[in-house]
């Protein structure tokens, strides 16, 4: 189980601190050099209103808080857009509006859409993991632990069918976000569902369920 959280097979999914804040350097460069030449004497007088660097840097990662059963963390967050990144697009609002919806939309999923300026990236289902066929059998067994919370806690039936996606979150911490199809009673239909279960380095701790519930519907 420890080889399988080891922060190798993390960064063979891409998921290091570098690749993320190279993604963010990425969009800059949709601007032109001439065009930030002609903008740099306005710019320079407004830095000072973008505030500092450590002022803005809780805006590309939500910090996480303690877990805790049926807890959203994402809740209470406000979505923004650091002003810094508004200017770097200068005049392309329509690639602007892309990176803003896109951001915007994996936001409001709370982390069960891919979102890699906040660390969240998709999980690979049908890759090898150590223990099981694939990691998708893996992920139902983390998502049964949430089931299981979740009927103990609010007199359910509900059962896991089958795992549709899943996004990660962490290196020795590894938070993931599974949404599965489920039966909330015997021959009931498909609902879709999501659980987030957290796992701990090492076979120390077991993973420890965060919430269960059914899928928001859209618009929600």
């Amino acid at each position: 189980m420890a080889s399988i959280l080891s922060d190798e097979p993390m960064a063979k999914r891409g998921f290091t601190k570098d690749s993320l804040a190279l993604e963010e350097d990425t969009g800059s460069s949709l601007i032109k050099k001439q065009e930030m030449d002609e903008d740099s004497s306005s710019d320079s007088d407004s830095d000072m209103d973008d505030g500092s660097d450590s002022e803005w840097a809780g805006y590309n990662v939500l910090a996480e808080t303690e877990p805790e059963w049926d807890v959203d963390s994402f809740d209470g967050h406000e979505f923004k857009i650091h002003p810094r990144v508004r200017k770097m697009y200068g005049r392309h609002q329509q690639h602007y509006d892309e990176y803003y919806n896109d951001r915007l939309e994996a936001f409001k999923s709370k982390g069960f859409l891919p979102d890699p300026l906040n660390g969240i990236d998709d999980v690979d289902l049908d890759g090898k993991m150590d223990g099981y066929n694939t990691t998708r059998e893996f992920m139902a067994e983390l998502a049964n632990v949430c089931v299981k919370k979740h009927n103990e806690t609010k007199g359910t039936t509900l059962e896991l069918v089958n795992v549709a996606r899943v996004t990660e979150r962490g290196a020795a911490t590894w938070r993931l976000y599974i949404t599965f199809m489920a039966r909330e009673f015997p021959d009931g239909p498909l609902v879709e569902y999501q659980a987030k279960v957290i796992v701990f380095l090492g076979d120390e701790e077991r993973p420890f369920p965060v919430l269960c519930r059914a899928s928001p519907k859209p618009g929600i």
